[in-house]
């Protein structure tokens, strides 16, 4: 088929459409790696669903039929997504009072309290977090966004 329309468009004509269609197939084979796992148990266990992106979710009460919301321990993201997870529906980030007790915080000998009231966290492509616990959003999502990069 290329060689058929070839001398028809030229040199230049069927280059660009050669590169149009590889550039196609490209951003195609880049948005199947575009996902999200998330777990509701650490170490990738437990109870599981995956999110196709690019998808806003302001809320997580209904994924696969589940209510998702303060559930999550563990995720792995695909190879071309990037995802940002928030403690609160509808993407806030910004604070409605106070997240955690920082005293209790400082009895626990957590040091950073200004980390653990983070209100979003941003996972790259390729991410593995066996357990939220260590980066303080231990079932405290409530509002996600998976974007694909192309």
């Amino acid at each position: 088929m290329y060689t058929k329309f070839a001398p028809r468009l030229g040199r230049s004509t069927s280059s660009l459409f050669l590169a149009a269609v590889l550039s196609s197939a490209s951003s195609m084979a880049a948005g199947k790696e575009c996902w999200l796992d998330l777990y509701d148990k650490a170490d990738y266990q437990g109870s599981h669903v995956r999110l196709k992106g690019p998808a806003e979710l302001s809320n997580l009460k209904s994924l696969n039929g589940e209510d998702w919301s303060n559930r999550i321990e563990s995720l792995v993201v695909g190879l071309d997504a990037e995802v940002y997870a928030f403690r609160q529906e509808g993407f806030k980030d910004d604070p409605e009072g106070p997240i955690n007790h920082p005293y209790e915080l400082q009895a626990w000998g957590e040091k950073d309290i200004a980390s653990a009231q983070d209100l979003k966290i941003t996972f790259g492509p390729g991410a593995k977090q066996h357990h939220l616990g260590d980066l303080n959003f231990h079932r405290n999502i409530n509002s996600l966004k998976l974007k694909c990069r192309n």
